[in-house]
């Protein structure tokens, strides 16, 4: 029927996708859309329906037995987004994007939430498609990390949103509109489709190391520099740094789920000093150098001796297709699809020496081919690349040469050097670790900075961070977004305040501390004065002598025993200055 000219009237509404693949099954089965789950749906029941032969009559007893419920509300007293989130708490989960959508649109007049859904959220959703799903909630938890400077949690987005929206008094076009702009950049990020060439060969780089953590620091960057603050090379040189930083990481077995404060603050943390240098390459370099402790940029020395070293054989697929493809085609315009080759098998990773050895290859090795063999094995040196290996198996390195389909006549740049030896001993394989050494240091090399902050300002940390506070002058910090300050700044104030807080947040959680046996907790809190102790409530004493590591590592022992996120802390430090 119709509701007004021209437009048809829905009781249930579909998203816009979804209504066009519906309407097409009214149609010719030459029209279906085949990749909506409505057409999916559509074909099930269809199928089950023929498969079970029931009548007619049958078929619309069944739809009879269907149940709506339909809900209405009073105006100005009823919370239909409330209402709503009740009701799907019984249900199938909605994504947080799905409640994200529901809750900046459903207090809008029927017309106006057609018209943002039409102009702002259907297009962030296919900003973010990837194979025919849309990744929104992914896109909106990257969003607020930068500007919040912390991750939520996946499930935590939808309440992270709501949160910002009414602490910044955003209105629901003001939101909708930067989060557009932003999609659009998460669009370019994604497809590798930015204005250019030279970013988005990075951006393709980056993307085979699936390290989605930088997309809090890409985002606001491409933002930057789109808004006409930095050039496109100054980008490509700056993603260059992270890719350096992150690959070195992986090849030196360093964990990168400690990086999303990093990245989530790295943008931010920029931004205070670009009115001391106009060379913001520098700035972010130096940012990333100065970073310590399990978050250091991997020196040179740590590097090498990683390339060499590394059971390079056995790492994530998706490292090895990254490894192979840049040691193979480098910088060169004239390509190799390694990745793709890797993924579909057309082309592996060989053994130079095999993984078995047979009597020729024994005698080749020498005397101590047990030792080469266990030194180098799934070293990166015994490895390269080939179409043939099932055809080579263990046969000795002059047949491997020699065959027909053998190294000699391989077109992979990285059996050049193998092609150049007669044989293949623990002397080839040093001179081709060094080789490969040395060209690992040209293609992910240590960036440099000469950029040195003029006025160092109070740094902010989050208890999850990589610090050890050790001799640093305390100055505020925060706890779920409420500040505190600090008369006399010392770090038993602070540990006194914190805990505090949590206990009186939910007393039960340090009651069961105080009556158990905790191994990582014990004998830090408990219900009598003793000396050493300091009191936090009535019948809690906390012990406080001990020093800010200590202090640091109790903290994050007991927000995870209550279950709160470590980033819920912000402690403000005094730069430069020590106790």
């Amino acid at each position: 029927m119709k509701d007004r000219e021209n437009i048809d009237h829905y009781k249930l509404q579909p998203v816009k996708h979804d209504a066009e693949a519906l309407m097409k099954l009214f149609g010719p089965e030459s029209d279906y859309v085949g990749e909506s789950n409505q057409t999916t749906n559509f074909k099930f029941f269809q199928d089950e329906i023929l498969k079970k032969r029931i009548s007619v009559d049958e078929l619309w007893d069944a739809i009879q037995r269907l149940i709506v419920i339909d809900i209405s509300l009073r105006q100005g007293e009823d919370d239909a987004q409330l209402i709503f989130e009740s009701l799907n708490s019984t249900g199938v989960d909605l994504t947080e994007a799905d409640k994200i959508r529901n809750f900046v649109l459903m207090n809008l007049p029927a017309d106006q939430q057609e018209d943002y859904y039409n102009k702002y959220w259907h297009p962030i959703e296919l900003n973010t498609e990837e194979g025919n799903e849309y990744h929104v909630s992914e896109f909106i938890r990257n969003y607020l990390t930068f500007k919040l400077k912390k991750a939520p949690a996946m499930g935590k987005v939808y309440q992270v949103f709501k949160q910002y929206i009414e602490q910044k008094k955003l209105t629901t076009e003001a939101v909708l509109q930067d989060l557009v702009k932003y999609s659009d950049y998460e669009k370019q990020i994604r497809n590798a489709q930015s204005p250019s060439d030279k970013v988005n060969e990075l951006l393709k780089r980056l993307d085979v190391l699936e390290v989605s953590v930088t997309r809090p620091f890409i985002l606001p960057l491409f933002d930057y520099w789109q808004e006409g603050n930095i050039t496109a090379d100054e980008v490509a040189t700056i993603l260059g740094s992270v890719e350096s930083y992150i690959f070195r990481r992986l090849i030196c077995g360093m964990q990168n789920n400690s990086l999303n404060k990093l990245f989530a603050t790295l943008f931010s943390d920029s931004l205070k000093y670009v009115d001391q240098s106009d060379n913001y390459v520098d700035i972010i370099n130096y940012l990333l150098l100065s970073k310590t402790e399990v978050s250091h940029f991997p020196t040179d020395d740590e590097f090498a001796e990683s390339i060499e070293t590394r059971d390079a054989y056995n790492m994530r697929q998706q490292t090895k297709y990254y490894l192979f493809d840049r040691l193979e085609n480098q910088d060169s315009l004239e390509r190799v699809n390694v990745i793709d080759g890797m993924q579909n098998n057309q082309y592996t990773i060989e053994h130079i020496m095999p993984q078995t050895l047979s009597s020729a290859w024994k005698k080749e090795l020498g005397d101590d081919y047990q030792a080469i063999y266990d030194r180098w094995d799934n070293r990166l040196a015994n490895l390269t690349l080939t179409a043939y290996n099932s055809s080579y198996s263990n046969k000795s390195f002059y047949e491997k040469k020699t065959a027909e389909n053998g190294f000699d006549h391989s077109g992979f740049r990285l059996n050049d050097f193998v092609k150049g030896c007669d044989q293949w001993t623990e002397k080839e394989l040093i001179e081709r670790s060094e080789l490969l050494k040395q060209t690992a240091l040209k293609l992910w090399p240590m960036p440099s900075s000469n950029f040195q902050p003029k006025v160092v300002e109070n740094e902010v940390y989050g208890l999850d961070d990589d610090n050890n506070y050790a001799n640093v002058k305390i100055a505020s910090y925060s706890l779920m977004n409420t500040p505190y300050k600090l008369p006399k700044r010392t770090w038993k104030e602070m540990y006194i305040g914190v805990v505090r807080a949590l206990y009186e947040l939910d007393p039960a959680p340090m009651r069961q501390l105080i009556a158990g046996d905790r191994t990582k907790l014990e004998k830090v809190l408990i219900d009598h004065p003793e000396n050493g102790f300091s009191q936090v409530a009535d019948g809690v004493y906390l012990y406080t002598s001990t020093d800010n590591w200590n202090k640091i590592h109790k903290l994050r022992d007991l927000f995870d025993f209550y279950g709160i996120d470590q980033s819920e802390l912000q402690i403000e430090v005094v730069s430069g200055k020590k106790e």
